[in-house]
């Protein structure tokens, strides 16, 4: 089997026109789901470990909270997770 891993990594479509990327997965690219579940499993951790109600599929979330405070505190959460994953 001849596969070609270049084509999950390389451009995104603007306007009809694919243009080449020099990082990252395409929008709906196969590896997208997968590379955001790896990426975000600490994220889930925490908030699981906060007792904080929430739903996850890939790189889409739900944080649900009961005052504006609250989702402060699951933003900020949420930006801090980001800048420890690098």
């Amino acid at each position: 089997m001849d596969l070609d891993i270049e084509k999950f990594f390389a451009g995104v479509m603007i306007n009809g026109v694919v243009i080449e990327t020099v990082g990252g997965t395409p929008q709906g690219g196969p590896l997208s789901p997968l590379l955001a579940n790896i990426l975000l499993n600490d994220l889930d951790k925490e908030l699981e470990k906060r007792g904080h109600r929430f739903v996850r599929y890939a790189d889409d979330c739900n944080i649900y909270v009961k005052s504006k405070r609250a989702g402060e505190r699951g933003l900020w959460l949420v930006f801090v997770s980001f800048c420890r994953s690098g």
